[in-house]
Parts: C-alpha cells; sequence; structure tokens
C-alpha cells in the first residue's frame, strides 16, 4: 500500500476518511498521499475562469491538510494535491492509472447520506467503478492499529470471485489476524456446493491460516456479518466486487448496502482482479 488516493468534498464526513487516510497511511508507511476533488459541480456563475477555480480549490485541499493531525513520521512533501472538473468517478479512473493508486479512502455517514449527499453518491460512483479497492469510513470513526480482519463471502464461484492476492497483501502489511464469515441461516454451510466453496477459499487464503465460521442464527445476512464483527472485535471488513452487476446492486437494497449503513468498522470493496 505505497499510495493512497483521498477524494473530498470538504465536508465533515470527507474530514473523518481523510485523517483516518493520513493514519492508516502512517501506519503502513505509505509514500504518496493524493488528495484529489472534483469540481464539476461548481456553480456556473461568479467564479471565474477555469484556471482561477482550479488555483483556488488546490490551495483549499491544502488548508484541509494543514487542519489534519500529521504525524512526524509522513512528512508533507509526500502529499499531492489534484483539482479538475472531471466528474468523481472520471477523475479518480484517471488519477488511479498514472499514479498506480493502491488503495482509495472515502467517508459515509449512512443510508440517508449514501443517497442523499453528494459525498455518498460520489462514493456510490466510485465504488461503481472498481478503479481500486475501495476503504469506505464510518462518520466519526477514528484509526486505530487494525489487529483482526474479515473476509465475507457467499460461497459462490469462489475461485473467480474471492481476491486472493488482494486480501494476502492487505492482510500481510497489516499484520492482521484474518478471519472469513459465511452467513447460511437456510443450510448452514452445508450444501455440496458451500462446502467445496469452503475448501476452495481456505486453500486460497491458505497464507493467513484464516479461522472460518458458518453463521446460522440471524436470518438477515447484514446483521449475521455486523454481530460476527462486534463479537470478534474486529477491525476491518472486506468484501469482493463480484462483477461490475455487483456495484449496481450495491447502494439498492443489497446486504452490502445494508452492512454500509449499519457497520461501526470501515469497509473495504476489493476488486477481483489485485492491484498495486
Amino acid at each position: 500500500m505505497k499510495t493512497f488516493l483521498i477524494p473530498v468534498d470538504f465536508s465533515d464526513v470527507a474530514y473523518t476518511a481523510a485523517q483516518y487516510a493520513v493514519d492508516m497511511a502512517t501506519y503502513l508507511h505509505a509514500s504518496k498521499l493524493i488528495f484529489y476533488h472534483s469540481y464539476a459541480h461548481r456553480p456556473s456563475d461568479g467564479y471565474g475562469e477555469h484556471a482561477t477555480y482550479e488555483q483556488a480549490t488546490l490551495r483549499h485541499l491544502e488548508k484541509m491538510t494543514a487542519k489534519l493531525y500529521i504525524p512526524a513520521a509522513l512528512p508533507k512533501d509526500q502529499f499531492v494535491f489534484i483539482a479538475d472538473d472531471k466528474p468523481v468517478k472520471a477523475g479518480v479512473e484517471a488519477i488511479v492509472a498514472e499514479h498506480a493508486v493502491s488503495l482509495i479512502v472515502m467517508g459515509i455517514a449512512g443510508l440517508s447520506d449514501i443517497e442523499n449527499t453528494l459525498i455518498g453518491r460520489n462514493t456510490m460512483d466510485v465504488a461503481k467503478s472498481g478503479a481500486a479497492p475501495l476503504l469506505i469510513v464510518p462518520r466519526n470513526h477514528v484509526f486505530k492499529p487494525i489487529r483482526k480482519v474479515v473476509y465475507a463471502t457467499d460461497l459462490k464461484d469462489v475461485e473467480y470471485i474471492t481476491p486472493a492476492a488482494s486480501i494476502i497483501r492487505l492482510a500481510g502489511q497489516l499484520g492482521a489476524e484474518t478471519h472469513i464469515v459465511h452467513v447460511d441461516p437456510a443450510t448452514q454451510g452445508q450444501t455440496p456446493e458451500k462446502i467445496l466453496g469452503k475448501q476452495q477459499v481456505l486453500r486460497m487464503l491458505e497464507p493467513l491460516n484464516p479461522g472460518f465460521e458458518v453463521i446460522s442464527e440471524p436470518k438477515d445476512k447484514a446483521d449475521g456479518i455486523f454481530d460476527y464483527v462486534k463479537r470478534h472485535h474486529i477491525d476491518l471488513i472486506l468484501m469482493a466486487s463480484r462483477n461490475h452487476g455487483f456495484f449496481e446492486k450495491l447502494f439498492h437494497g443489497s446486504v452490502s448496502k445494508k452492512l454500509l449503513n449499519i457497520a461501526e468498522v470501515p469497509v473495504v470493496l476489493l476488486k477481483n482482479k489485485p492491484t498495486g
């Protein structure tokens, strides 16, 4: 995890995510932090020429970082400021391609935030892009060393879907204990397909020596995952992006949407194909 990208809209939620990104980057000895703002939705009147607005936005980005707590171990010369008038999704994709971004960090406040605020809609757009792993930070969440991570899986198409290289890289760099959880109140994970899926995911993540648990009590999958997180004091939830359709469903009634709404710990959406 060498390069972090932090898209911001200067909201309180964005500040929380930016501080979390700074602290996590310090923890992981990252070499570059890119703070990015899209002004695609700026007012059309009264804000001068494009170049003037870009310069003003870059100054705002610098002022924002000045309000963050920057550990001494993270020199400010590792900060990069980028502003443009591209839609957030396009801007993020361009930066990821140019700077080999390892992790995107964004904030979210909850269900209504996803649907009704700019930072929520921007987070949704970046999730749909799948340009790089996306870490979504809950409102007011403060970074602490990540000791335990859980990978939530539905045990379907395991060999194709599981972002094993990304999970191994991230958990390994964090030095985190790895858990795998599957919520299945109907069959308790005992169908032939799911038994095979369990064997496959354990083999793929063998370097991490993960624990595996089937949760059979809650009927709601998101509640099951969240209960597990609370019981085992999990610090980070990992989920795979199944395919493009996953992102379309993510914020429209899926398990993932509810999980993002109720989670009190950050969630990382990982691409099937590993990145940087």
